[in-house]
């Protein structure tokens, strides 16, 4: 297959209590008025504008109450506070309150404005008051500066990079740092006791890399902010390294490694009061550590860790490789029938557990992924039957994984979630088994099995646009519907719209098994008939309850216009042609149901500007009328006229939920293709 195409189930977006809301905006305050009070070698203050203008940018509700405390903030930062520091926040105030256009322009025109008004009121005070080459010379260093931390805070807010949301959360960490400077708790710094908790944090989250990264970093911010020598930056990094050493121990080894290392390097460099005032910090972070939630650890560890990528079938493969990956997701499919997840979703859930942020993830995963899979899985296999010891993982991975405990005990959580097996399952074993000898017997090479590929060698004539919209039932957070849109080679286009039994994860995993098993069994050169079928025997097999999901397949010819429809108890195919509907209807019953399955084709030329439409049930019984509701349809999409296929999706959707009063009483999905001539 061309790209890779994706299921997309619905999912609802989490909505924050007022509570929540109002406990950010307040800690959002506090950092803002830290910031303003951060200062680099006790001149510098670029990190409050930076506040600002994201603020601005981000939280509109919150421009004014964030500038008024950077204000304070300024004011409080120094026993002679500078005026014009005060001016400049209300300047970016105003700015944005009088152009609010500004906050839906570009990133670099919003971060330019904190340079152009620290040059504009600084130099402007500077000029009238104390001209002097030194003090332009700062003004212009502090402007660049706050140039670039407004770049990084307002990327870091809307990035889905991880380097790049690390890089603005740590610079707006160290400005709120930094802006503690000065202020005590118990007698000793608060600055150096959130450092040292933050160390802590990442010690136990992302290991001893991280712990002594975090170290050298909170460990160097005094230095920032004063002319001192940053000795502590070497002795923090080498406590974050001990205590992240110790991290599979949890928090009592974490809270151990860094106190041994800490007070030992204190004690040598530092002398005996401040090794005594290191025992008391330690002792307040450790606490502090104690009554952290596991919940904000686990997302720190989330955070913190690269993900794990799981292997795909290379682009440049033939068809006897996709032929040998479809033999084995099928095997994978009938052997996990004990599993309420599929094959890959249950490895992929070990791998989360246990290979994030692992040194040697890039081999396991990447040049041995093929490998790990199949190993993963018989231990798995083999978990259900009784306990997981180290002498199950084989040598050639024992060797090199530092994180054999954590992986067993993953696989025997994950082995545990496991449905007691029926005896009549042996056929499942054995058709898994055939399917893996074929699949080994193709990777030496073999005859062309890949029967049903279709006409289309010839440069594909047509362009396909596709548009998908879906919506769950009401009060449910999955949708059973799946659907799936990708261009096969060569010059095919599918699109599969699947209904599981039910609603909720069960019907989604149902249904989005029997699609991607479409998908693979059709790149590999299946004939539609023969993947439906096979799909049907899956379903059949797979359970020991009842199982079934509806399939509607189309599969569309790029160099012909040809589109062939398969229908497996799923609804009618709309087909718009210059106003005019017609519809395709099949009554085969659903994937799942009777091994004697019925699959006939509906066979249609398509031309050009033609608009075809998948619907699930849940889009036609929208309309109460059960007379009305394929008419409903019909009638919307002849008023759609030449719109985009996304906006046509959406629209359709749209309506369906305001027949229901926005409470659908089952899972609505909408597919919508326009057929369009190459030109030549």
């Amino acid at each position: 297959m061309s790209g890779q195409p994706g299921v997309h189930p619905y999912r609802r977006e989490v909505e924050l209590t007022v509570a929540t809301r109002l406990g950010l905006d307040f800690l959002f305050l506090v950092a803002a008025f830290c910031l303003a009070r951060g200062a680099l070698l006790e001149e510098l203050f670029p990190f409050g504008p930076a506040a600002v203008i994201t603020a601005a940018v981000r939280r509109s509700r919150l421009l004014w109450p964030v500038a008024l405390i950077s204000m304070a903030g300024s004011w409080f930062s120094s026993p002679a506070p500078a005026y014009s520091r005060l001016l400049l926040f209300l300047l970016l105030g105003l700015i944005f309150t009088l152009y609010p256009g500004l906050r839906r322009g570009s990133i670099l025109t919003q971060a330019t404005l904190a340079p152009v008004t620290i040059i504009l009121v600084r130099g402007l005070s500077l000029t009238l008051w104390q001209p002097s080459f030194y003090g332009w010379v700062q003004v212009i260093f502090e402007a660049l500066l706050a140039w670039g931390l407004s770049l990084a805070f307002l990327e870091a807010t809307m990035t889905t990079r991880q380097e790049e949301r690390l890089l603005g959360g740590g610079l707006f960490l160290a400005g709120v740092l930094l802006g503690l400077q000065g202020w005590q708790l118990f007698g000793l710094s608060l600055q150096g006791l959130i450092s040292r908790y933050i160390l802590l944090l990442a010690s136990l989250a992302g290991g001893p890399g991280t712990g002594a990264a975090a170290g050298a970093a909170v460990g160097f911010l005094p230095s920032l902010s004063q002319v001192v020598t940053p000795a502590l930056a070497g002795l923090l990094a080498f406590a974050g390294l001990i205590a992240g050493s110790l991290k599979s121990l949890g928090k009592p080894g974490v809270v151990s490694g860094f106190l041994l290392a800490h007070l030992l390097l204190a004690s040598y460099f530092l002398g005996q009061d401040s090794a005594l005032a290191a025992l008391k910090e330690g002792g307040l972070v450790a606490l502090a550590l104690a009554a952290t939630p596991s919940f904000l650890i686990n997302y720190l560890q989330r955070f913190l860790a690269a993900p794990v990528t799981m292997p795909a079938v290379q682009e440049g493969h033939g068809r006897q490789e996709r032929l040998k990956t479809a033999l084995k997701s099928l095997a994978r499919s009938l052997k996990f029938t004990g599993f309420k997840e599929s094959p890959m979703v249950t490895v992929r859930q070990v791998a989360r557990a246990t290979c994030r942020g692992c040194p040697a993830g890039k081999v396991c995963w990447e040049l041995e992924g093929e490998q790990m899979v199949t190993l993963l899985q018989e231990l798995l296999q083999k978990g259900s039957h009784g306990s997981l010891t180290t002498a199950d993982i084989p040598e050639w991975l024992s060797s090199r994984c530092g994180r054999c405990r954590e992986l067993l005990a993953a696989l025997t959580g994950e082995a545990s979630k496991m449905q007691v097996r029926p005896p009549e399952d042996g056929l499942n074993n054995w058709l898994a088994a055939t399917f893996e000898a074929l699949a080994a017997m193709l990777v030496n090479g073999g005859p062309n099995t890949g029967a049903g590929v279709g006409a289309g060698e010839e440069l594909p004539l047509w362009q396909v646009t596709v548009g998908t919209a879906a919506a769950p039932r009401y009060q449910a957070e999955v949708s059973g519907d799946t659907c799936l849109a990708g261009l096969l080679e060569p010059g095919r286009q599918l699109l599969v719209l699947g209904d599981g039994m039910g609603a909720g994860r069960e019907a989604a995993e149902t249904s989005a098994t029997a699609i991607e098993l479409v998908r693979d069994l059709l790149a590999a050169g299946f004939t539609p008939e023969m993947a439906l079928r096979t799909i049907n025997m899956i379903l059949l097999l797979r359970s020991p309850k009842e199982s079934f999901t509806t399939c509607d397949l189309a599969l569309i010819n790029c160099g012909t216009g040809t589109a062939e429809f398969y229908k497996l108890g799923a609804c009618p195919t709309f087909i718009q042609r210059d106003g005019q509907v017609k519809t395709l209807s099949s009554h085969s019953l659903p994937a799942g149901i009777l091994e004697d399955l019925q699959v006939e084709p509906l066979r249609e030329e398509l031309q050009d500007g033609d608009l075809l439409v998948m619907v699930s049930d849940g889009i036609l019984e929208a309309h109460r009328d059960i007379n009305e509701k394929e008419r409903w349809l019909a009638k919307a999409l002849q008023r759609v006229g030449d719109a985009r296929p996304q906006e046509i999706a959406d629209r359709l959707l749209k309506q369906a939920r305001a027949l229901v009063d926005g409470k659908p009483r089952d899972d609505m999905t909408v597919i919508v293709a326009r057929m369009e001539r190459n030109g030549v």
